[in-house]
């Protein structure tokens, strides 16, 4: 009985590892030692960090076996979110062992968790196997990372990062402009009782009920071309020039991970702007951002009070839905994807960036660590500076969109794929 799930999820783990390689393999081998962002590792570490937490979690976490490479499993044990450059310069390593040995590591480590799996299956007293927990949590994070090191990639110099002829080019367009939608006063739920989904993160646990007040809320996210209207017309500071933008002289140009494209190409696609950003340009608009309950109402209820598992309905995720999953390597004009809107009408709820709110990012009602393995993955953000961002980028993997998954950034983080939207009190 066992063997067809051992065998379903080493193929769910070699199509893991399948896009993970693909991905460091955008980069030359003599780049996985650049730093990008300053305020996170060199991108060795990564290729090292994802074989390394696999088998920390699995194998030295439930079932005990001991290192792998004692070296490696601490080097690579954990990465890093501090607060400032400052702060980050404080965690800097020197010297990071050869590449080829962190390749066979990665292999070896690779082989060590599939030749585990039939012992999770057997294991019948411990939570974290129970419906494969443990085998969930390995592959999302791994499905996670993906998305980070791609905001690491965006940030490279021009011209290192050169975009396969296999993936398809940007798409460009002015994208549709956001009209006001009004959300009736009712429920929304956030969170997800144990039950009732196989596999859920601490924090999406504790299901909450929420009485939402009537509010507004603009059907589609904010673009570039609208923050450049808000930058100049409102003498913004420099301090709200998005870190997305590129000005050379008169030139004005948006970063990809291949690289600069024209703002004239990327005009439509959602502004990628920090939450701190966000927050000036609701006050410029007259409103503020949306709570992540209000989300999850626009998202996942319709007007008569029935519930949805995806904004559009019940169907399960597919391309026209909206840009997530990777189906393209970019952001789209905003409105590309009408058959995505939520029975309120309004639009890319899921998709084409991580949506901001103003919901500091807390445990809900009940909250337990229970990944003994892994206890400090959301505790360790509870802190006040980190806020809920709601929805999906077209980099995050169609496993991570059910109504419970939270994700989170710190508040002055430039670097993600985010969007936002404007939100009025009623």
């Amino acid at each position: 009985m066992t063997e067809p799930v051992e065998s379903a999820w080493q193929d769910k783990l070699d199509t893991t590892y399948e896009r993970t390689d693909l991905l460091f393999s955008l980069l030359p081998r003599e780049a996985l030692l650049e730093r990008p962002i300053g305020l996170r590792h060199p991108f060795l570490f990564y290729l090292g960090h994802l074989p390394a937490f696999a088998w920390n979690q699995i194998g030295r976490g439930v079932l005990g076996a001991g290192h792998l490479d004692e070296a490696f499993d601490v080097l690579f044990e954990r990465g890093i979110d501090p607060q400032d450059e400052q702060s980050a310069r404080r965690t800097i390593i020197s010297t990071w062992p050869p590449v080829s040995a962190v390749l066979a590591y990665r292999d070896e480590a690779r082989r060590a968790v599939r030749t585990r799996i039939a012992e999770i299956l057997a294991r019948e007293d411990d939570p974290l196997c129970e419906n494969t927990r443990i085998l969930h949590l390995v592959v999302e994070h791994e499905l996670m990372h993906q998305e980070t090191l791609l905001y690491m990639v965006a940030e490279c110099r021009p011209g290192l990062i050169q975009r396969p002829a296999t993936l398809a080019p940007p798409e460009g367009g002015e994208g549709r402009a956001a009209e006001r939608v009004r959300i009736t006063a009712g429920p929304a739920a956030v969170g997800a009782a144990w039950d009732a989904i196989p596999f859920g993160w601490d924090n999406e646990f504790g299901r909450v009920e929420y009485e939402v007040p009537a509010f507004s809320l603009d059907s589609l996210p904010v673009r570039n071309r609208d923050w450049l209207t808000f930058v100049r017309t409102s003498g913004a500071p420099a301090s709200l020039k998005p870190r997305a933008w590129i000005e050379d002289g008169s030139r004005l140009s948006v970063k990809t991970v291949f690289g600069p494209v024209p703002f004239e190409l990327a005009e439509g696609w959602p502004v990628q702007v920090t939450g701190e950003q966000a927050r000036a340009y609701c006050v410029f608009r007259g409103g503020r951002l949306p709570t992540e309950a209000e989300l999850c109402r626009a998202a996942y209820t319709t007007p008569d009070g029935a519930r949805r598992p995806h904004p559009w309905g019940d169907a399960p995720p597919a391309p026209h839905h909206g840009n997530f999953h990777f189906a393209r390597f970019y952001p789209l004009p905003t409105g590309a994807h009408p058959t995505g809107a939520s029975a309120w009408g309004v639009e890319e709820l899921v998709g084409n960036g991580w949506e901001w709110t103003r919901t500091p990012f807390a445990p809900l009602p009940g909250f337990v660590a229970y990944a003994r393995t892994y206890p400090g993955y959301s505790a360790d953000f509870f802190d006040g500076e980190h806020d809920v961002v709601f929805g999906a980028s077209w980099a995050t993997d169609a496993k991570l969109l059910r109504p419970s998954f939270r994700n989170w950034y710190r508040r002055n983080y430039p670097h993600a794929f985010t969007s936002f939207r404007v939100a009025w009190d009623d």
